[in-house]
């Protein structure tokens, strides 16, 4: 058995308290202490972190590609490329997500992720997959490629959830002919059903609760909001979701998505409990500006923003926008991105922050007998970060698998 390594002299976001200095113990796999002022294993090896923090590992459950690989390429070599990519953000557990698109290529796309789950890989873990269409409104498909959007058949769905247990979550709208049947087959089953890129009005949400739903797929992307009926206001998606305490949400804090204000009072609304962040990152994530494609469709990744919105320094905040700029397309921003944003633009403190990026997806994908946590017993997965939010040093299983003084 390796030997114990020791993390010393940290700020330890467990992330229901911060202990400083603290010190983190791994034995194996498995962290194996937490504390201050713990006395050291005789062989361990000893990190003195000099002050960074020292959280979990970041759990991204809603991302499309990153670091140059791509999920829907079905290939093993670019799911390798984006778990060794992502545990540069201090992303130690993912789940890579399907677009919409031909029934046969999202199936190609699952049976690799399948593969490579079997084997392992040098960077982040994948967890399962996350199938985020192609059940969809059209009315709401985003950046979504439309000729693909269709309604779920259970000869369609059924074997492949059947041959693939790897399928955890499915993102779907609830209001389309064929989605509360899914979302009972989904309850059945033990996954979790999240609803997405939806045009639902208030009644089909409570339905689409009543029916397996329990998550909302990036809030304000893709979803309908108060509309008026002969002069009648009827309350969409957004308000069903802060309304609800049923429903879990996520949040692509990239800058741009969503302002400042926007998070604010989905905070407000649902509580540092029910809310995660997510990436929902696409194969440029980590590369800078440029050209490239998604699903089939031009994309443009640039910082540029509308005169009228809340945060107009972007800095390195890039965004991926269809080519002509009339919708976003996923998103370029990596986790650590993420949990500064929530940090320096919203107002989060770091450990309320971390909690939004590692117990709360895990709970919410019901992982949380594992992840998101460091505390005796769990995984020992875990991230090392200056008061930057620079990733310094990434863990997984008890291994590092990137530290940054290494490049």
């Amino acid at each position: 058995m390796k030997e114990p390594i020791a993390f010393i002299n940290g700020k330890v976001i467990t992330p229901f308290q911060l202990i400083s200095p603290g010190t983190v113990i791994v034995e194996g796999d498995l962290i194996k202490a937490v504390g201050r002022g713990l006395p050291l294993p005789e062989n361990a090896r000893i990190v003195d972190v000099k002050g960074a923090y020292i959280s979990p590992g970041f759990i991204d459950l809603h991302l499309h590609g990153a670091w140059g690989g791509d999920v829907m390429a079905a290939e093993e070599a670019q799911l390798e490329r984006m778990a060794e990519g992502l545990a540069r953000g201090g992303v130690t557990s993912f789940l890579p997500t399907t677009l919409s698109g031909p029934l046969a290529e999202i199936q190609r796309a699952v049976d690799c992720i399948s593969r490579v789950m079997a084997k392992g890989t040098r960077g982040a873990r994948i967890l399962g997959v996350h199938l985020e269409g192609p059940y969809f409104n059209q009315a709401q498909r985003g950046a979504q490629n439309p000729e693909y959007i269709i309604e779920p058949h259970p000869e369609d769905y059924l074997p492949l959830l059947e041959r693939y247990p790897c399928i955890v979550r499915v993102s779907a709208a609830p209001e389309i002919p064929g989605g509360l049947a899914l979302g009972r087959e989904l309850r059945r089953k033990g996954i979790v059903a999240s609803i997405a890129h939806s045009d639902a009005t208030y009644q089909d949400v409570l339905q689409a609760v009543e029916n397996g739903y329990t998550h909302v797929t990036h809030i304000f992307s893709g979803m309908s909001t108060v509309r008026r009926v002969d002069g009648y206001r009827l309350a969409g998606v957004v308000e069903s979701t802060l309304l609800l305490d049923e429903l879990t949400t996520e949040i692509i804090a990239d800058g741009h998505h969503l302002p400042p204000s926007l998070i604010r009072l989905v905070l407000k609304a649902k509580g540092l409990d029910r809310v995660c962040l997510v990436t929902d990152s696409m194969s440029a994530a980590g590369l800078g500006p440029g050209t490239y494609r998604l699903g089939g469709l031009d994309v443009i990744v640039e910082a540029d923003v509308p005169a009228e919105f809340e945060v107009q320094d972007a800095g390195t905040n890039f965004v991926a926008k269809l080519a002509d700029r009339s919708a976003f397309a996923s998103s370029v921003a990596t986790m650590n991105q993420l949990v500064r944003n929530m940090v320096k633009l919203v107002g989060l403190t770091v450990p309320e922050a971390v909690r939004l990026a590692t117990v709360n997806p895990a709970r919410f994908q019901k992982l949380d007998r594992f992840y998101g946590v460091l505390a005796e017993g769990m995984k020992a997965d875990l991230a090392v970060f200056d008061e930057e939010i620079e990733i310094l040093l990434t863990m997984v299983d008890g291994r590092i698998v990137y530290e940054r003084e290494n490049e």
